[in-house]
């Protein structure tokens, strides 16, 4: 990547930035921090006096997230373990592999168990429930009906399609129940038209036809998932890339449609899958990133009032040559700062977290944010940098018997030191605890006992 392209990529961006910083310093503030209020009471219910609290965050209420499609699968324990730590040093958020030709690759027999077939990208649901739980990471399943990568053995009759779908979904619910936070229903659907038949490649859920599919689909998914938030996820060329027509896209016009006849699709996933050419790559990621785009994206999405997840991040680096990672990390740091601060994004999520994990070609871009030895690249710095550091909450001081604090929204350890004692809390500060009380005419109060 020569200096010049580089300059021309981030200038994109940079030539708004008396508009864009306070901008996004503003929004960030606004939407994802709140006013929070720790009372201070003694055993007896009496007010604490002269009380010393610390507070630290632990994690965010915004889901910071990665695919967990290489977990253990490196053929040596330095990668598998470097890549388990570097997981959940940044995210707290996992894409799970649900493709039901890996799943399921023989009917009957899915692949839930650790000690399953290995499968390249696919690792056994259990295993990556297990190190999910162990570390507080919330999960998002993808995907349940999709219109790709069916196994082999699946019915060519529609209606035993529909039973087989019904069992899978039912044999994932029951093992699972409400372990998926999210999940995405259907995948890339906008260019699926009388293609999705056998022998045409990925493409062969025949039942897409139906006029009804999505209904279809969003109606099956809320019986057995009741729970879960179900996401329509599509493509970048229909958000961010030059499908994008604001209320005219048709990914927009589809939503308000289903919206209208009742589905109950109650999320929105864009793409941002950013792959270009090195050759290429001063026009397009100028395109893709620019940032009025971008914003007017979100505005105009934002009317449906549902959560929007960019839900498949890829930023290349085309190699690993400094002057390519360092393109990748400053578009990174740029974009996470714009997405972070849309009032309706609820989730950025990185596609492949290592280089040479990607599916098939997608490998050529070196989208990872760490090298094939699972070393870090100046783009997962920054995301480190940007979540654990400059998003982040910490505080010391002595107060009166409550403390008033702006912070980022997410669980706490507060220590409080009063009387003689010393307590170690864990609260929860986000929107449904905090906010304004009716009865207080103030904001909500967290009560500890200290």
């Amino acid at each position: 990547m020569s200096e010049n392209t580089l300059k021309q990529i981030i200038d994109t961006f940079d030539r708004y930035d008396d508009y864009l910083t306070p901008k996004l310093d503003r929004d960030i503030e606004e939407y994802r921090k709140g006013q929070f209020v720790l009372r201070f009471v003694a055993p007896d219910n009496t007010p604490a006096e002269d009380v010393h609290v610390s507070v630290r965050q632990l994690d965010h209420e915004f889901k910071f997230g990665c695919t967990l499609f290489h977990l253990d699968q490196f053929p040596d324990d330095e990668r598998r373990q470097l890549y388990r730590d570097k997981f959940r040093q940044v995210f707290n958020y996992a894409v799970v592999p649900l493709y039901w030709d890996t799943l399921e690759p023989e009917q009957g027999k899915p692949r839930f168990e650790k000690d399953s077939v290995h499968v390249d990208r696919r690792p056994p649901l259990d295993l990556i429930m297990e190190y999910c739980t162990g570390h507080n990471i919330r999960m998002k399943g993808h995907c349940l009906v999709y219109n790709s990568f069916q196994p082999r053995w699946i019915s060519q009759n529609n209606r035993e399609i529909k039973i087989q779908i019904d069992r899978r979904l039912k044999a994932i619910a029951d093992r699972y129940g409400d372990a998926f936070e999210d999940a995405d229903v259907i995948n890339e659907m906008l260019t699926i038209y009388k293609n999705c038949y056998p022998g045409n490649g990925a493409r062969n859920l025949q039942i897409t036809d139906e006029r009804d599919h999505e209904r279809w689909c969003f109606d099956l998914c809320r019986h057995h998932f009741p729970h879960t938030r179900l996401f329509w996820n599509e493509g970048i060329h229909e958000t961010f890339g030059s499908s994008y027509k604001g209320h005219r896209s048709f990914y927009y016009m589809t939503i308000e449609k289903m919206l209208r006849e009742g589905v109950p699709v109650e999320g929105i996933g864009m793409q941002y899958h950013a792959y270009t050419t090195k050759e290429n790559a001063a026009q397009e990621l100028s395109r893709c990133c620019h940032p009025l785009r971008l914003l007017d994206v979100f505005e105009c999405y934002g009317e449906f009032g549902l959560p929007i997840h960019i839900s498949e991040t890829s930023i290349p680096s085309f190699t690993n040559e400094p002057d390519d990672e360092a393109l990748q990390a400053e578009l990174t740091k740029r974009l996470m700062k714009l997405w972070f601060g849309r009032k309706h994004c609820d989730s950025i999520v990185w596609w492949n977290l290592a280089d040479n994990t990607a599916y098939h070609t997608e490998n050529q871009f070196h989208a990872g944010l760490l090298r094939e030895d699972c070393s870090e690249k100046p783009a997962y710095q920054i995301m480190d940098q940007l979540i654990n550091r400059e998003w982040h909450t910490e505080l010391e001081r002595n107060c009166g018997r409550e403390l008033r604090f702006s912070g980022f929204y997410g669980n706490y350890e507060v220590t409080v030191t009063a009387n003689g004692r010393t307590s170690v809390h864990t609260v929860r500060l986000c929107r449904d605890t905090t906010g304004y009380d009716n009865n207080r005419c103030d904001f909500r109060a967290v009560t500890l006992t200290v």
